[in-house]
């Protein structure tokens, strides 16, 4: 048994390091999952037509917000209702409104692979 000894020992080191990697891969994932929502949410709040400040955005601020959430497929589940609101409140607009297609285009990829 004694002669096992120096390979449990090196087995446990290796257990033990691979334990570790695992740990810190886990937490490196999280961090980055939680950093990407934190993303989500800056361009979510651009959907909305004002800065974190309150000012008011550009037509065209907003339109490339809209569009940067098909990014966030991750996110459908939250995204696509509130697409579908707006497009319900500018249903009078025509499609081809800078605000309207963007929703619309925006839709369509986050719905293409559903």
């Amino acid at each position: 048994m004694i002669e096992y000894l120096p390979y449990l020992t090196t087995l446990g080191s290796v257990v033990a390091f691979v334990f570790t990697v695992l740990k810190y891969l886990d937490s490196k994932k999280q961090q980055e999952k939680n950093e990407r929502f934190k993303q989500f949410h800056k361009v979510f709040e651009l959907v909305a037509g004002r800065t974190p400040s309150g000012e008011l955005l550009v037509d065209t601020q907003q339109a490339m917000a809209i569009y940067q959430l098909a990014e966030f497929k991750e996110y459908s589940y939250m995204i696509l209702p509130i697409i579908n609101y707006y497009l319900n409140k500018s249903k009078d607009e025509p499609d081809d409104t800078l605000f309207r297609s963007a929703l619309l285009e925006t839709k369509r990829r986050l719905t293409k692979n559903i």
